[in-house]
């Protein structure tokens, strides 16, 4: 295979240890002077995070159903340029959004971009139908298509050694083989790995030294280049706005290519923490709050009452917000979780919020707003994906945004609340495709711009 300028991290199944492995590589090669730019296939938001904290480079989602196939290569032509693209896979390898194609699927993208793959194989339980497994990957895959695999959690070298021996009438090289590491025992809870912001990790130099012990990152090397062209640089654009933007350990579920059309539509951006601040950011003409956690900090998120006090009333005078699934929850009247504790919540949107035992509405969805004339002005649908461990007790009554119909089973329900100038939703968006639902943020600039109650 020619040099490639990206190279796929893809697993045979979901939790086969793509993020980790990810970030070793990404720890690797960072440590040995290149330029990358992670990628994360499909609507994540976790694994995103660790792979910034690794390549001190922000990761950016690829979705050909919320951003178009043109969408996604342009994310790549512009954040890739002058780096070597470094991209995690979704569960796996041919998991996409369809049962009967690589729609949504890291080998979608593979296919797109001409990219190679490297596999990783959850090996701690394999020996040889691991070869069975493999052969019939490589065939869907197509020749050529996976460069290399990385055998995962092998119980020692011997096994390692074993497992090598029963692949090798494949032909695939095997470029690493990790046994089970402390090192990368990262918690988890119900969306996948805990945060990356909320726990310690290993150091960058501690993650791409034990790459560089199990991992063959000469020969990963002689896969890759930097792309042409220059690394993408922010462009300047003149502020008409400033919005406060909830970002702390409970809200941090951001696509930053929704942060990064915000800001190119004249917004200038101002962080804020429901959890520690008093107060909102003073001279603000919008607010987003996102998704995260709110359940976890649920206490401390309620004895902030100076600071939900203060949403409260700055939405009640018309600050415009956007607001979506945590931040949904942050807006409701009570969140009850799941030990059956209840703890006041801003109150701008009716009813409680309860935690569930499993997932609520999952998958991919289309919104429109045809059942609530005039609501987003004519607006077309919106294509958009929910995952939460939660629901809107109100929602059979209450709701009133829009129309949401699930992408798979076509069921559909009324979603969302929508008041004056706030909305608020389950649903994430991808900003550059669905401008007309965050309009409220970007053409309604309230006459009087909101300052804090402290300064007036």
């Amino acid at each position: 295979m020619n040099h490639s300028t990206g190279i796929i991290v893809a697993g045979l199944q979901s939790s086969s240890g793509k993020t980790a492995l990810t970030c070793m590589l990404l720890a690797a090669l960072v440590e040995r002077g290149c330029l990358v730019q992670p990628f994360k296939v499909g609507p994540d938001f976790i694994d995103p995070g660790y792979h910034t904290h690794y390549a001190a480079q922000v990761s950016r989602n690829l979705d050909s159903w919320m951003m178009g196939v043109d969408g996604v290569r342009a994310e790549i032509l512009t954040h890739g340029a002058g780096r070597v693209s470094v991209v995690e896979g979704v569960m796996g390898l041919f998991d996409g959004n369809e049962v009967s194609s690589d729609a949504g699927s890291a080998m979608e993208l593979a296919r797109l971009m001409d990219w190679p793959v490297l596999l990783i194989v959850p090996s701690a339980k394999v020996g040889r139908s691991l070869a069975a497994t493999l052969r019939g990957f490589l065939a869907e895959a197509g020749v050529g298509r996976i460069a290399g695999v990385i055998l995962n959690q092998v119980s020692g070298a011997s096994h390692a050694d074993y497992l090598r021996e029963a692949i090798a009438p494949l032909g695939i090289p095997v470029l690493g083989a990790l046994p089970k590491c402390e090192l990368l025992a990262w918690p988890e809870r119900h969306l996948g790995l805990q945060a990356s912001q909320e726990g310690a990790l290993p150091t960058r130099v501690e993650l791409g030294r034990l790459a560089e012990q199990y991992i063959d990152i000469p020969a990963l090397l002689t896969l890759l280049q930097p792309a042409p062209g220059a690394a993408a640089l922010p462009v300047p654009t003149p502020s008409r706005r400033r919005i406060a933007v909830a970002r702390d350990e409970a809200f941090h579920f951001y696509y930053q290519a929704n942060l990064d059309y915000l800001q190119s539509q004249g917004a200038e951006l101002v962080n804020f923490s429901p959890l520690h601040d008093r107060a909102l950011p003073a001279e603000i003409d919008g607010c987003f709050i996102g998704g995260g956690f709110p359940e976890v900090y649920a206490d401390a998120l309620a004895q902030n009452q100076a600071l939900r006090t203060e949403l409260r009333g700055a939405l009640r005078a018309g600050l415009p917000c956007y607001a979506e699934c945590g931040g949904l929850m942050l807006l409701a009247e009570e969140l009850l979780t799941s030990d059956g504790r209840r703890y006041p919540m801003v109150g701008a949107v009716p009813g409680k919020i309860e935690m569930t035992a499993g997932l609520q509405n999952f998958g991919y969805c289309n919104c429109s707003d045809e059942t609530f004339p005039g609501r987003l002005h004519g607006a077309p649908d919106f294509r958009g994906h929910e995952f939460h461990y939660s629901r809107w007790l109100a929602e059979a009554s209450e709701a009133n945004l829009w129309q949401v119909n699930r992408k798979r089973s076509g069921l559909g329900r009324r979603e969302g609340f929508a008041q004056a100038q706030l909305r608020a939703s389950y649903v994430h968006l991808h900003f550059p495709t669905s401008p007309a639902a965050i309009s409220n943020l970007l053409d309604r600039v309230p006459m009087n711009t909101y300052r804090p109650h402290s300064l007036l």
